[in-house]
């Protein structure tokens, strides 16, 4: 089975947003800061109106969760719209999610840049010699500088792909729009107290409740240079063979997949679930009318593609 999905817009404490109106052709009907869209996701979250959110549903109204039954979605797809940078955070490994938060989930997560704009950036993990007895001063400092200058900076482009395992420190910069694939989770560890913009930032999100010194080791402190940073999480892919652009998979990770097709390309999803969304051109996936913004969830089918030399579909699975 296939289907549409709906718009599924998650408040975050950081502004954006706008591209991903452009991206769909439509406008969020949520008022505020809402700049991430849980695209394909059967994965919760509270926002701070104590409101919940985040559960996928389909263009004929049904939630992911309901189609999945007693399932689980082990990914979670989204669009995220960045205009300001993030906050310095990392995200748990499935064994420290084992060990203290009761999840057999973690974080791990990677980044398809779909627009950038000319000055885009990220940071992403530490560079070499750093402590932990550096990193906790700094937090407690509140000092922000500190923090970055601890990080690689990096300028990104649209097609550029980031891999982001658990314990990597990172965050995203002002200018980025993106596929984020992930884990089925929101968990996270927060550095800043603030955003950015001055907005706070949630008690729970510092410490999840674990307690600071707890949070710290959350944190892989290996360091890299510059250029083994990049051979081993950063890549531009290309088209290689038959329309068909392997991005990530077993050679890195055993958590997800992400292909990129083109044309009458088509894969076969080797996984029960798998969500597309089209990137560019028009055409069909599994018989389905297609269009640039369009997000789907599969189920037990073969993603065939057909469409124009320019229908270009991101599969997530």
């Amino acid at each position: 089975m296939i289907y549409k999905l709906k718009q599924n817009r998650v408040s975050r404490t950081y502004k954006g947003g706008s591209r991903i109106d452009r991206f769909t052709q439509e406008v969020c009907v949520k008022k505020g800061m809402y700049p991430e869209d849980w695209t394909a996701s059967a994965t919760s979250v509270k926002n701070s109106s104590g409101m919940t959110e985040g559960i996928g549903i389909t263009e004929s109204g049904e939630k992911i969760t309901d189609i999945i039954g007693h399932d689980i979605l082990p990914i979670l797809v989204k669009l995220l719209d960045a205009d300001e940078r993030l906050v310095i955070q990392v995200h748990p490994t499935v064994n420290f999610s084992q060990r203290y938060l009761n999840s057999s989930f973690g974080k791990t997560e990677c980044w398809y840049f779909l627009d950038c704009s000319p000055d885009a950036h990220i940071y992403l993990g530490f560079k070499p010699d750093i402590t932990i007895e550096r990193w906790r001063n700094a937090i407690q400092n509140e000092n922000s500088k500190e923090l970055l200058d601890m990080l690689w900076h990096i300028p990104v482009h649209k097609g550029d792909f980031v891999f982001v395992d658990g314990g990597m420190p990172h965050a995203i910069g002002g200018g980025c729009f993106m596929i984020e694939l992930q884990e089925p989770s929101d968990f996270m560890f927060v550095a800043e107290k603030k955003t950015v913009s001055g907005v706070n930032i949630p008690d729970y999100r510092l410490d999840m409740g674990l307690g600071f010194e707890n949070s710290l080791i959350a944190y892989n402190y290996q360091g890299y240079t510059a250029e083994k940073l990049r051979e081993k999480y950063i890549s531009h892919p290309t088209i290689v063979k038959n329309g068909v652009c392997h991005v990530l998979g077993a050679e890195q990770t055993d958590k997800f997949t992400f292909d990129i097709l083109c044309g009458n390309a088509s894969c076969s999803p080797g996984r029960k679930y798998a969500v597309a969304v089209v990137l560019s051109g028009q055409g069909r996936i599994c018989g389905k009318a297609s269009k640039q913004g369009d997000r789907f969830f599969i189920c037990d089918e073969t993603p065939l593609i057909c469409g124009d030399t320019s229908f270009k579909v991101a599969i997530c699975r």
